[in-house]
């Protein structure tokens, strides 16, 4: 069953409208590898580094809020708020206006990260497309732009 899938992929190279899909989620898995590689020395994972960016931004939020803002769906979040308090870098608040609301809030620590995260970032997205000219960096973001 595997040789039947392999040799169909094989067919569509000459079809390339076929391989977008394929070829986008190869390219995701590849990003993915490479920016986990250059967290793996600060002991985060992309989502939680996701979180702790999208706090920097929005400091006290709620849960939804975060959730809107980092992209994880709530049940991943719990999970990554439930390893990142422990570990330091935030605070959840229960909200004075309602006690079934809480707020989450970047601890010292969790700040001091979010601008070592902030440069991590930006340089891993500088280094990502290295291989590719200027023009062609600036083209493959215009068109995962409009996608």
């Amino acid at each position: 069953m595997q040789t039947v899938r392999i040799q169909n992929l094989r067919n569509t190279r000459d079809a390339p409208g076929q391989l977008y899909f394929y070829l986008l989620s190869r390219s995701a898995r590849s990003g993915a590898r490479f920016y986990k590689k250059q967290l793996k020395e600060l002991g985060l994972t992309p989502v939680q580094s996701t979180v702790l960016q999208a706090l920097a931004v929005h400091d006290g939020c709620t849960t939804s809020q975060l959730s809107k803002a980092a992209e994880p769906d709530n049940a991943t979040l719990t999970g990554v708020l439930d390893r990142l308090c422990p570990a330091g870098y935030l605070e959840r608040k229960i909200s004075s206006e309602d006690r079934r609301t809480r707020h989450i809030f970047l601890t010292e620590r969790g700040q001091e990260i979010s601008v070592i995260l902030d440069s991590l970032t930006e340089d891993t997205n500088a280094r990502f497309p290295a291989e590719l000219s200027d023009r062609e960096t600036n083209d493959l973001k215009a068109l995962l732009t409009r996608l």
